[in-house]
């Protein structure tokens, strides 16, 4: 797209520094057969050498990110992929999965509150 002149319309994000920490850390490693999702170990060594403690929950979202970085990997292998943040075109409901997500951070939210 670059070589073309082409800028993609990209998603705003609201919390950057998270996407900064996964790109940090690498958004995948190397497996025996390909990319992988980053393991719980590549994250522990990441913080031990950088000096920093990540909240359980950050740790976790970190690892959902990098697992949904490689799965969007392998889909956009397919010439008719679209990008994921456009519009999802079937019947989805959007407002239920608005609701789900907000009621799954609010859980990581009270969860992370709960621990010592």
């Amino acid at each position: 797209m670059t070589a073309s002149g082409l800028v993609p319309d990209l998603p705003f994000i609201r919390t950057p520094w998270i996407i900064d920490t996964l790109m940090e850390i690498g958004p995948s490693e190397a497996g025996a057969m390909g990319v992988v999702p980053l393991s719980w170990a590549s994250i522990d060594h990441w913080q031990r050498c950088i000096g920093a403690e990540l909240a359980p929950w950050t740790c976790r979202l970190i690892r959902r990110l990098s697992a949904e970085f490689v799965t969007e990997g392998q889909r956009a292998r397919e010439p008719d992929c679209p990008p994921p943040w456009t519009a999802v075109a079937d019947d989805i409901n959007r407002g239920t999965i608005s609701r789900k997500v907000s009621h799954a951070f609010r859980a990581l939210i009270t969860a992370k509150e709960d621990c010592p």
